[in-house]
């Protein structure tokens, strides 16, 4: 085990100028998450940070089988897909940004088989401790209901793997927009997102701050 300090070799020390933040989206189209993740990783530039971007959407994430008789044993997961390099870059990275749509105020399916897949961590006692993460839920739902989506990620997901959340929010949008490039722009005009600019760049900084 590295010992800390200084001399510590792990992604967290390791002599580098700017924080890595991966941000997930975990919507199946373009829209409103995605408009969200990149003004979110404009933010996290100009904080200092470096933005990393992933669409969950393209990935190849095969549904958890729950086979723990392997897992358990083995603490790793037999299928052969993208998550094992996602993982990856999840331990080597210093924080993260989640953002789902909020289905029956829960995550979408696609963000849920990530959750599932994600379970090798709290199987093989990770320490995520030192991560930090912003989560953000998106939906045309009054913002009760997309809040509990959000709590799921939060309080479930997260809290679960032992990641502190630096911020989290949920915003409103629409189902479905009038013009084709409208879901670059319509969670930041449509009248439901009061001072969304200024929030996800608060979300920014104190994600930023955080990892100091």
């Amino acid at each position: 085990m590295a010992q800390s300090g200084k001399d510590d070799l792990s992604p967290r020390y390791q002599s580098k100028t700017k924080p890595t933040i991966i941000i997930f989206s975990g919507s199946p189209r373009q829209g409103n998450c995605e408009a969200i993740a990149l003004r979110l990783k404009e933010k996290l530039d100009d904080s200092g940070a470096k933005g990393e971007l992933i669409w969950l959407r393209e990935k190849c994430i095969e549904r958890c089988q729950g086979c723990v008789d392997h897992c358990d044993k083995a603490l790793a997961c037999k299928k052969s897909d993208d998550m094992a390099g996602i993982m990856q870059r999840m331990l080597a990275a210093d924080g993260y940004v989640f953002i789902t749509p909020s289905y029956f105020q829960m995550p979408s399916g696609l963000f849920k088989d990530f959750i599932d897949r994600c379970s090798i961590f709290y199987t093989a006692k990770t320490d995520l401790s030192k991560k930090r993460a912003v989560a953000i839920a998106v939906g045309a739902d009054i913002p009760e209901a997309v809040d509990v989506c959000l709590k799921n990620v939060t309080d479930c997901f997260c809290k679960s793997l032992g990641i502190p959340v630096a911020a989290a929010k949920s915003f409103q949008g629409k189902s479905e927009f009038e013009e084709k490039d409208d879901w670059r722009e319509d969670i930041f005009t449509n009248g439901m997102n009061a001072g969304i600019e200024k929030e996800l760049q608060e979300m920014a900084k104190k994600l930023v701050a955080s990892l100091k």
